[in-house]
């Protein structure tokens, strides 16, 4: 349970049954597994940034706002974010060598792991459903693997 490391918010992520979650750290606390003080600790800092962010005198979003979202600007937000959180891992026999842009006569690349062609799970929580959802039809965008195939064909012609 994440409420004893260093977190301070725990959104369930390990069950969608709060009634479980409230059932469990209760007991934890009345165990002293979790003491009373870290939870105090804990909603002292989440309510404090709620307070700076001004969220007790305006609660309610602007919807005058709502147009904005979805914008350029946004877009180019999301594109800028995810390219200083992308990893991209080289083998090679010169580790000091440049990797991009790639070789015109590159042939392969790997693109691993189930999120590579998944729109739904790379936008992640809160995107499209609060823990994220499977699936390439309920948003608009691109899967980072599509420029990747684009580009190797392009590379390879």
């Amino acid at each position: 349970m994440l409420i004893v490391t260093a977190w301070d918010f725990e959104e369930l992520s390990w069950s969608y049954n709060y009634t479980e979650f409230i059932d469990t750290l209760t007991s934890l606390v009345m165990k002293k597994v979790i003491l009373m003080t870290r939870i105090d600790d804990a909603v002292r800092r989440i309510l404090r940034v709620k307070f700076t962010a001004g969220l007790f005198e305006n609660p309610f979003s602007d919807l005058s706002l709502a147009h904005q979202i979805g914008s350029k600007a946004h877009r180019d937000l999301a594109r800028e974010a995810v390219r200083k959180s992308l990893v991209l891992l080289k083998n090679g026999k010169h580790a000091n060598s440049p990797l991009l842009p790639l070789p015109t006569n590159t042939s392969k690349i790997l693109v691993a792991g189930s999120h590579a062609d998944d729109l739904g799970l790379q936008c992640g929580g809160w995107t499209i459903s609060w823990q994220g959802q499977t699936g390439n039809n309920m948003t608009t965008g691109r899967v980072s693997i599509l420029p990747i195939n684009t580009t190797l064909t392009r590379l390879q012609k």
